[in-house]
């Protein structure tokens, strides 16, 4: 009996190989031309300044983006993306309106200056200080005005008082 060897045929493979080179090259294009006509359409943002927030939020939903995050009070002031420019249909627009949001003065009594001041100045105040001797803990919150709680817009004035030190008593003759 004679052994016969299994020789495949380059030609064969080489067939083989062309067959899902084409078939690979038509999916991949089929799935590359199909991305581009399902993606959504461009939308130009409209210019919403001046309008009320009621109706900016309307007319957003009209064109086909969505209202995100609402920023103040007040007619709107600006968009972001800025109007004019063209985005993806579903977008989320955030809306500037012209008055700063109010913002409740939190309670810093009883914190020291440095974190009082970090605080109130990452919240958007102006904080102006006063400092009075006090029986207490140096460096210390003793009080703020506006009081706490009260609304105020970013960029208005905070006066907070600050413990000097212990009351120096008087000599006694």
């Amino acid at each position: 009996m004679r052994a016969t060897k299994n020789k495949k045929s380059p030609f064969k493979a080489i067939i083989i190989f062309t067959i899902y080179f084409v078939l690979g090259s038509i999916a991949g294009a089929a799935i590359f031309f199909s991305y581009f006509m399902i993606r959504p359409k461009l939308v130009e943002i409209p210019d919403l300044r001046s309008m009320q927030l009621n109706e900016a939020v309307e007319i957003l939903k009209k064109t086909g983006l969505k209202p995100g995050q609402v920023i103040g009070t007040g007619p709107v002031s600006h968009t972001y993306p800025n109007a004019g420019q063209k985005v993806r249909k579903n977008r989320e627009i955030t809306i500037f309106l012209s008055e700063p949001q109010k913002i409740p003065i939190p309670d810093l009594v009883g914190i020291p200056e440095d974190t009082a001041l970090t605080i109130l100045s990452e919240m958007g105040f102006k904080v102006s200080i006063t400092e009075m001797p006090y029986k207490g803990t140096d460096g210390r919150v003793i009080g703020i005005y506006p009081p706490v709680g009260t609304p105020v817009k970013q960029g208005d004035e905070i006066n907070i008082l600050i413990d000097s030190g212990e009351i120096t008593g008087r000599e006694e003759n």
